[in-house]
């Protein structure tokens, strides 16, 4: 293609930042106004769970997930053309970048690299433009790389962000299949806390066009916003649109720009006026939401886009921007906005943690346990066969590793220490919560079994061998909006080989219990989760179907269940699931599964049981001046009858 004009490499190389300098710690940006207590303790935490080796060595296998990535890096050439003015010029000689493969027929790069469907349509896309091992083992000067090329179809597939200061420089474009099966793809992950002030990072690019190299020395993480990362690197004109790694080889961000008006001191004391400015995937991400949930033209793109995402962002909690309202002027404020958007929804999760119970002096136990916690950033947890010291004892590594407040409530606060019961745990300053009587003589319900007058065999045992407390809950932080409040039951019945009689009992005195509850006037929208053992649809709960819960199930007995039960005067809009849970009864599209996101990240690694994780998500309150749907219906009528009315009067004169 030539030597690139002066005017493209400088517009490249001056593409505005979108965080700033300071130098005012991590995740500034939404300091106080976060979904997790201490942003910055969160990423300490995370980094001690992933801390790998020392500064100055990486593990061997670092070098083969690198070596693997850079086969999916791209060079991409634009041919001179009239782009738009794009740089402010009736035409422009062409460009280079860098792009990568992230899933099938997706090519991600910058804005700034394709701006248009125009620039996309005349890019080339070239793989294996590299200097081969064979050259580099001989110092043969001028390699000549096996090129291949292929073309985008932007008309299938263009989703776009603009390189502004308010933008995140990011454009998907669909590329032909045959890219991704010979060159594969780098997998793109949902993950805010990726690394930590000084940790390395490494980039993969053709700088000015050249053949492909890697930056890997003295790159460092220096600062760390909720959109971007900051780093020291060598990069230049062409590196734009590289895959940024982190020590473990995952791609954690979109390289885009450079920066030298300032000052850097790098971990071993020296300055560097160079900075650079990555965008987070995790952001990019939550973007894609944002742009779903405003619907349009590239909404089904972007949803096409998210479907290779992979993980949860703890930032956003497991279910990202997903139910949140895409306020802002622009992408970047609307991906904050999404990130410190809590008052909008309350995420609640299940999880048998038995296995903890009685190890929880085991600090490797403990620290499992309380990662998936962190990771997955709910508000209010349901733990199933737990024992108080286990909860206490994982509170107390929650605030010391992650930084992260809870308080705690017990079904049977009484109970002896080795009793394994139910428990909630919950972040106090984004709900209340409290633990409240079952009145009588509903109370009495929970303690009968075989010894009392009942119509069942002794070796049934007690209908409830855990006892269902009752929890009370109030959405905070709610300013504008409505109050939210709802009862809470953590439960944990027999399985099927055990009690079948016994789990048909309790779901009928428990959908009598709440019956009579809100006959009373206890109103409020109700949730009954956590491990029953068995798929709801088995008919087991059919008492409670009946009694207006919608039940939901897992797919298999180690996830668990719930119920759910909606009040009359509710403020929820719609319940979003997490993966392997379904609906059993009912055609309502109320229920919401997330298929695309995956809990797997950590919790593989600690237990067999899979927590089961919901998001209610709460509508804005009633203005004075709106009216619902009867309202409406009443006012059409009044209006069409008075001018029926008014029509006839004017015949009879």
């Amino acid at each position: 293609m030539g030597q690139q004009s002066p005017q493209v490499i400088e517009a490249f190389n001056n593409i505005p930042f979108v965080g700033d300098r300071r130098d005012d710690g991590p995740f500034s940006d939404i300091a106080g106004e976060a979904s997790v207590d201490d942003p910055a303790n969160m990423l300490r935490g995370f980094q001690l769970e992933a801390q790998i080796a020392e500064w100055n060595t990486v593990p061997s296998a670092l070098l083969l997930a690198l070596a693997e990535g850079r086969r999916s890096v791209a060079r991409i050439a634009v041919p001179p053309g009239d782009y738009n003015d794009y740089l402010e010029r009736p035409a422009v000689s062409g460009w280079h970048g860098t792009g990568f493969l992230v899933g099938k027929n997706l090519l991600l790069t910058n804005h700034h690299v394709l701006n248009s469907i125009q620039v996309a349509n005349a890019a080339t896309i070239e793989f294996d433009y590299e200097t081969s091992r064979e050259d580099l083992l001989t110092g043969r000067s001028q390699p000549q790389p096996p090129t291949k090329r292929f073309k985008v179809d932007p008309q299938r597939l263009f989703v776009t962000s603009p390189a502004t200061a308010t933008g995140l420089d990011y454009t998907f474009v669909w590329i032909d299949d045959a890219a991704v099966d010979e060159f594969g793809w780098i997998v793109m992950e949902r993950a805010s806390f990726t690394a930590e002030k000084f940790d390395p990072v490494f980039i993969i690019h053709h700088p000015r066009g050249r053949l492909k190299e890697a930056s890997v020395d003295d790159t460092e993480v220096l600062r760390m916003r909720a959109t971007v990362i900051h780093y020291a690197a060598d990069t230049d004109y062409g590196s734009s649109g590289a895959p940024v790694f982190d020590k473990r080889g995952r791609l954690i961000a979109l390289h885009h720009a450079r920066n030298t008006d300032g000052q850097e001191r790098l971990q071993d004391g020296r300055v560097t006026a160079v900075l650079n400015e990555g965008i987070k995937i995790a952001s990019i991400a939550v973007d894609l939401e944002n742009r779903i949930r405003r619907g349009g033209s590239d909404g089904g793109m972007a949803e096409t886009v998210l479907g290779s995402m992979r993980g949860s962002d703890t930032l956003t909690g497991f279910f990202g921007a997903l139910g949140r309202e895409a306020t802002g002027g622009s992408d970047v404020e609307a991906v904050v906005n999404a990130y410190t958007g809590t008052e909008q929804d309350i995420d609640i999760g299940f999880w048998n943690i038995e296995w903890l119970a009685n190890r929880w002096r085991d600090p490797e136990k403990l620290k499992g346990a309380a990662t998936v916690i962190a990771d997955l950033n709910l508000d209010i947890w349901g733990l199933v066969e737990v024992s108080p010291p286990a909860v206490h004892a994982l509170l107390s590594t929650l605030q010391s590793r992650f930084g992260e407040n809870f308080e705690c409530a017990f079904s049977e606060p009484d109970a002896r220490e080795s009793k394994q019961s139910t428990a909630l745990i919950w972040k106090p300053r984004l709900v209340s919560g409290r633990r409240v009587e079952w009145p009588e003589p509903i109370s009495r319900w929970w303690q009968l079994d075989s010894r009392d007058d009942m119509p069942f065999e002794a070796v049934d045992g007690k209908i409830f061998n855990r006892y269902p407390g009752l929890f009370k809950f109030e959405a905070l932080g709610r300013e504008g909006r409505q109050p939210f409040d709802f009862f809470l039951v953590p439960l944990h019945l027999k399985a099927m080989a055990e009690g079948a009689k016994r789990r048909r009992l309790a779901s009928m005195l428990l959908s009598r219990a709440v019956q009579e509850m809100i006959a009373n006037g206890a109103d409020a929208d109700w949730i009954i989760g956590g491990d029953v053992n068995e798929e709801l649809e088995s008919g087991d709960f059919s008492a409670l179907v009946e009694g207006g819960f919608l039940p939901m199930s897992a797919t298999d007995e180690d996830a668990g269940a719930f119920t759910y039960l909606k009040s009359p005067k509710s403020l929820i809009d719609n319940i979003f699931l997490s993966p392997k849970v379904t609906k059993t009864v009912g055609g309502t599209d109320y229920f919401i599964v997330a298929k695309e996101r995956s809990l797997d990240k950590y919790v593989r690694q600690v237990s067999d049981h899979r927590p089961v994780v919901l998001r209610i998500s709460l509508s804005e309150p009633k203005g004075t001046g709106e009216l619902n749907a009867a309202d409406l219906r009443r006012m059409v009528e009044q209006i069409t009858a008075g001018q029926r009315g008014a029509t006839s009067t004017r015949r009879r004169r």
